[in-house]
C-alpha cells in the first residue's frame, strides 16, 4: 500500500528543491536583526568569541541562484545611537541592504524601578513588508532570517499566496511553530564558515571602518 502522505511530502520537497534552484525566481531577504544578534551573542559566548557575520555573504548564500530583488535589515537603536551603530547601519546601506530602524522605547516595570529599553515596532515592520511585497507580487520566494514564532501566521499567509518562504535561523532559537510552516530551513550554525567575515590587510576595503561594519555584528 502506498503511503499517500509520504508520497505527497516527497513531491512537495522535490518541488521546493526545483524551485529553489530556479535562477528565474525573484527572491527577497528579510533579516530580523535583533533575533540574529542574540543568537550570535550566544554563539560567541559558547563557541567562538571572535566570530562576525558578513551580511553580504549571508544574503548571497541564502538567495542561491535566484534573482535578489531586495534585502532588508530590521533593527532598533537608541534615540542617540553610538558611533559604531551608525557606521554599521550606514555600511549595510552601502552594501545594498535596506535598513529599517525603530527607536528603542524606555519603559518602567510595574514596580516603578529603573527604566529599561524596549524594542517596539520592529517585528511589525518586517511582517508588514513581508506581506505587502507578497501581495504586490514583488517576489516569488522570501527568505526570513529569524527564528521568532511571532512570524508564523505571516509566513502562512504568504505561502497561501503561492510563495515559498525559507527560514534561516540559529538552531537553538528556531521556534517549533516557525519551523513547521517554513518551506525550507537553513541553520546558521551549519553555514558559519560560509558567512564568516574574513578581513584581509591587502584589501582596500579592510581599512575602512564603515566597510568592516557592513559585515560585522
Amino acid at each position: 500500500m502506498v503511503n499517500i502522505d509520504s508520497e505527497c511530502q516527497a513531491k512537495y520537497l522535490e518541488r521546493v528543491s526545483d524551485r529553489w534552484m530556479s535562477a528565474s525566481n525573484r527572491v527577497m531577504v528579510f533579516i530580523d536583526g535583533s533575533n540574529i544578534f542574540w543568537g550570535l551573542k550566544n554563539y560567541r559566548n559558547t563557541r567562538e568569541k571572535t566570530f562576525f557575520i558578513d551580511y553580504s555573504k549571508l544574503v548571497s548564500l541564502v538567495a542561491g541562484p535566484r534573482q535578489v530583488r531586495g534585502s532588508h535589515y530590521y533593527a532598533s537603536q537608541p534615540a542617540i545611537p553610538s558611533e559604531g551603530q551608525v557606521k554599521f547601519m550606514d555600511a549595510l546601506r552601502q552594501s545594498g541592504i535596506s535598513v529599517i530602524s525603530k527607536t528603542l522605547k524606555m519603559r518602567r516595570d510595574s514596580s516603578g524601578g529603573t527604566p529599561r529599553a524596549v524594542e517596539k515596532g520592529v517585528d511589525v515592520a518586517l511582517v508588514t513588508d513581508l506581506l505587502s511585497f507578497a501581495w504586490e507580487e514583488a517576489y516569488d520566494d522570501a527568505v526570513l532570517v529569524s527564528g521568532d514564532a511571532d512570524y508564523t501566521e505571516a509566513v502562512k499567509k504568504v505561502k497561501g499566496k503561492g510563495r515559498m518562504v525559507d527560514v534561516v535561523a540559529w538552531r537553538e532559537s528556531l521556534s517549533r511553530e516557525l519551523k513547521l510552516v517554513a518551506s525550507k530551513v537553513v541553520y546558521i550554525d551549519d553555514i558559519i564558515d560560509k558567512i564568516r567575515l574574513v578581513e584581509s590587510t591587502n584589501s582596500p576595503s579592510a581599512a575602512s571602518p564603515a566597510s568592516k561594519a557592513v559585515v560585522r555584528q
